[in-house]
């Protein structure tokens, strides 16, 4: 495979070198309930349309995938006690289990790559990846 920077990210995601992504098809969620799961901080009441917002999709899709994760267990859904107009998900205890491996691993990854490469390595890896997403944003 050539070192050009769209085979390099491929080869990243293919040898699954990001701890969170392995852990997220180990869990079986999609990209998109990954995203809400990481979204929601533990204890957090969210309505469906801030949790739209946070995870970044249309209210639509995020109904569909909230729904999901209600049906799997990992959110709970009531009324909301901040307005009892509107519904509101929070995480189960099952879905808080799954954040707090996903957060362990991200850590240990964190520190194992600190652990290899300087500060200086670290913060131009940080630049160019924030480069990326800008563009790609």
């Amino acid at each position: 495979m050539s070192n050009d920077i769209v085979n390099l990210i491929t080869s990243l995601k293919m040898n699954r070198v990001l701890e969170q992504e392995y852990l997220r098809i180990a869990c079986n969620l999609s990209m998109a309930e990954y995203r809400g799961i990481m979204s929601q901080e533990i204890g957090q009441e969210m309505t469906c349309m801030e949790m739209s917002e946070a995870m970044g999709l249309s209210p639509s899709r995020s109904s569909r995938v909230i729904d999901n994760l209600v049906k799997r267990g990992y959110f709970i859904r009531r009324i909301s006690t901040r307005d009892r107009r509107a519904v509101s998900v929070t995480l189960s205890e099952k879905g808080i289990e799954v954040k707090e491996r996903i957060k362990i691993n991200q850590k240990e990854l964190e520190e194992s790559l600190q652990k290899e490469f300087s500060d200086e390595v670290i913060n131009t890896i940080k630049g160019s990846l924030k480069m990326l997403l800008e563009y790609f944003d």
